[in-house]
């Protein structure tokens, strides 16, 4: 840097300038020389330098005069050296009141003057970098859209961006030379006062979250970042995290609450559970779970539609809330101690824990509480919805030793409250378990049975009393497992619908009906077969373009085949199950109401209904003629179908 460096001279004495211009030159400097003030201005606005150098005592213009007119003209950060046979203070004082950088005293020694200069020149350069630096860092500072400042060890502010950059939402942005305390309430002055000893001693930076509240606006999180400059310094960085607080605690929702009910999923009752399970393992306690399940959900979602489905959700998680509310619990479940949890693990299934029980009971007591509560009427759509629920109840440790085996053996309990007609509570038993693995195995062997062809059909004759022939035959289905023999369609059908096997298995009996038919018709037995028909087939909007394609295929006439419907699967949704009713009439297809007697039996929709026979059934007939109530239940039947034609 030194040889690219020009230096500007100016004395004169003609002896000395070519002595310090001699040994600058060979030092690697440029030299240009004045000789004097006047002149040393004028060579420097013409071609202004690296460095001037100026005698003191010069005719007209002195050194002093020179210096300060220099410095106005050029500047602060140009070095002026002050050449001078002066040593007093004073001379020296009035040098740096005019500006100079550094001086150099008289008589000079000449080969150390090159050394001296470059020392100059390095100390000047290190000087500009600093200042660069300084700027840089000041440049940074106030673009960071944060609050920030030094402080010292006893709290006191020493300077920062003043303006705060979440004004309005601190009390007021932290100001010089005043404590922090002026600008932050005391508890948090205090706590950053408490994260710089920490900084100090660690030496690493010190993050710190608070909130604030301004008197206009709503209260509003921050982070401070503390790293220390020095060991009585440091520097506080204060940011606004409100956004990123409130999308985490979005995220957090989204990971661990159902959006829907708005209630807690099945991740954080998991995590919940474990925790409880741990508490009541060390404290040598009990808690419950109970697991609920909205029975005939499933037909009101796929009737009424989502929305619907959601609406009862929606309703039965606020069910839910007040059915568990501890006060509420208290007067009745005096044991129950600690507060409930609940959540909605998907679907229609719910489960509350109970982290703190005396004994069994204390859970059934809560779980029938939920139960009398679901049974009043849902508001969906204007419609008032009956709607009942099946709960399975585990008890930690009787019935598992952590948390997912008590999930899992209270979902077997539930299932056991389904098959028990729904609509109560059961405690787990090791007997459901078994049960639950029989019927998975069942479950696995239904589904290969259609492959296998396992099942066949038997049928019922239908005799017309008064001459003794057979009116029409009703398919049955039965099912030969090669290793259990036959399977009652008590055991399977239930499972068949659950699983939606049954849409399969009634197309199956249907169309294997439709043959034999004919193969009865071909060998002179004109008989008409009876086939029932499942609910879930009637949600399918193709059920009667099903049907006309098996007659269509086997041959069958529509006349030689009877359907046989039950009344829960007209109820679910009327005008659909009517017009698909009218279509199968209008083909020639015969209607029979199979169970008559035992569902809805609401007389308004039998006028509406395209029916051609009533199947009273047989809890009303197998007490005739003697249960004189069943006789005259039946006689009144009778006479409706009669009158109905």
């Amino acid at each position: 840097m030194a040889g690219c460096s020009r230096i500007l001279i100016a004395d004169d004495e003609p002896t000395a300038r070519l002595l310090m211009r001699a040994a600058l030159q060979k030092a690697g400097f440029d030299v240009v020389v004045a000789i004097d003030g006047e002149d040393a201005l004028r060579q420097y606005r013409a071609r202004p330098c690296d460095m001037v150098m100026l005698d003191v005592d010069m005719p007209g213009l002195n050194g002093f005069q020179a210096c300060s007119a220099l410095r106005d003209e050029a500047g602060t950060e140009l070095p002026i050296v002050m050449v001078t046979g002066m040593d007093d203070t004073v001379s020296i004082e009035a040098a740096y009141e005019a500006g100079a950088t550094d001086f150099i005293s008289k008589p000079i020694n000449w080969p150390l003057l090159g050394h001296r200069v470059k020392y100059l020149f390095r100390a000047y350069r290190a000087l500009l970098a600093l200042r660069a630096a300084d700027a840089r860092n000041a440049a940074i500072l106030n673009a960071i859209p944060d609050t920030w400042f030094r402080m010292d060890a006893a709290g006191m502010v020493l300077d920062g961006n003043g303006a705060a950059r979440a004004a309005g939402a601190t009390p007021q942005a932290p100001r010089p030379r005043l404590p922090l305390s002026a600008s932050y309430p005391p508890e948090i002055a205090a706590h950053l006062s408490g994260r710089f000893a920490r900084a100090r001693e660690s030496a690493t930076v010190q993050n710190f979250d608070f909130q604030l509240q301004a008197d206009t606006a709503e209260a509003r999180q921050y982070e401070a970042r503390l790293v220390t400059i020095e060991a009585d310094e440091a520097l506080c960085l204060v940011r606004d995290i409100t956004e990123r607080k409130q999308a985490e605690e979005r995220i957090f929702r989204l990971a661990y609450f159902d959006g829907l009910t708005g209630l807690p999923n099945r991740q954080s009752f998991v995590e919940r559970l474990e925790r409880e399970v741990g508490r009541a393992r060390d404290a040598g306690g009990r808690l419950a779970i109970l697991f609920l399940d909205l029975d005939r959900f499933k037909s009101i979602n796929d009737t009424m539609g989502h929305n619907a489905g959601d609406q009862l959700l929606e309703q039965a998680a606020e069910r839910l809330r007040a059915a568990t509310r501890p006060y509420d619990l208290v007067a009745r479940v005096a044991a129950l101690d600690g507060e409930l949890a609940f959540a909605r693990l998907g679907g229609d299934e719910f489960t509350v824990l109970l982290p703190r029980i005396a004994q069994r009971e204390d859970a059934m007591q809560v779980a029938q509480r939920i139960r009398e509560m679901m049974q009043q009427p849902f508001k969906l759509h204007g419609r008032a919805v009956m709607l009942t629920t099946s709960i399975g109840i585990a008890v930690y440790p009787d019935d598992g030793g952590d948390g997912p085996t008590l999930l899992k053996h209270a979902d077997t309990a539930m299932y056991h409250a389904k098959d028990g007609g729904r609509d109560n509570c059961q405690f787990y038993s090791a007997a459901l378990t078994q049960h639950a693995v029989k019927r998975m195995t069942l479950e696995n062997n239904l589904r290969l049975a259609m492959e296998r062809q396992e099942f066949f059909l038997v049928y019922q004759p239908q005799l017309e009393l008064e001459s003794g022939r057979i009116d029409a035959v009703e398919a049955l289905i039965r099912w030969e497992h090669p290793e259990q023999g036959l399977i009652p369609p008590l055991s399977f059908i239930p499972l068949a619908e659950e699983n939606g096997l049954i849409v399969r298995l009634s197309e199956w009996v249907l169309r294997t009906a439709c043959r034999d038919a004919m193969r009865w018709l071909a060998a002179g037995h004109a008989v008409r077969v009876a086939v029932n028909l499942s609910p879930m087939q009637f949600r399918d909007p193709q059920l009667f373009e099903t049907i006309r394609r098996i007659l269509h295929e086997t041959g069958l006439a529509p006349e030689w085949l009877e359907l046989e419907v039950t009344e829960s699967a007209l109820m679910e949704d009327s005008e659909a199950t009517l017009a698909t009713l009218l279509a199968l009439r209008d083909s020639g297809i015969r209607i029979a109401l199979d169970d008559f007697g035992t569902g809805y039996s609401s007389l308004s929709y039998l006028k509406r209904l395209p029916l051609s026979k009533l199947k009273i059934d047989k809890s009303f007939i197998r007490g005739l003629p003697e249960d004189h109530d069943s006789l005259a239940i039946v006689r009144a039947i009778v006479a409706l179908a009669k009158n109905l034609d």
